[in-house]
């Protein structure tokens, strides 16, 4: 599991009084754009022999995977669940104060190949600092800016 601390949070509170956001929906939203440059990063640094590993590497909550397409009653795909998840993990944040997202594989040989073979996610992770904040950031831009049109 990948944690990151998150600063400056007091500050973007704030701004999201003023202009009377859902910060909790916008942080949750943030979280998980945030999330999604190591997640590809990870499929491009996996070793590939027959695609399963970088295939498996997706973004998700402990309750449910949220890049997964869901299904309608027909059977055919109707896009990504990431809305219902990302209000889920704005709610968590509202209760408890805190929420994470997760980067992973449930793939049996994804740990040895992690730690004994080819490293993929830390350093993924590693590289991509400097752009998880970025797309944070423009992910937490989107909702003030979304919020300041409403008025």
């Amino acid at each position: 599991m990948i944690q990151m601390k998150v600063t400056g949070a007091n500050e973007l509170m704030a701004k999201f009084e003023q202009i009377k956001a859902d910060m909790y929906k916008g942080f949750a939203a943030a979280l998980v754009a945030g999330a999604f440059p190591v997640s590809n990063e990870a499929k491009i640094l996996a070793n590939y022999l027959t695609g399963n590993l970088r295939r498996s590497i997706h973004i998700a909550t402990k309750t449910a995977d949220i890049t997964k397409p869901e299904r309608k009653s027909g059977g055919s795909e109707s896009g990504i669940q990431s809305a219902r998840e990302v209000q889920k993990i704005a709610d968590k944040l509202k209760s408890k104060g805190k929420a994470e997202v997760l980067i992973g594989t449930n793939v049996d040989y994804a740990a040895p190949q992690e730690f004994l073979h080819k490293p993929y996610l830390r350093p993924a992770l590693d590289n991509n600092k400097a752009e998880v904040n970025a797309e944070m950031q423009r992910a937490v831009q989107m909702v003030i800016a979304k919020a300041e049109a409403a008025k």
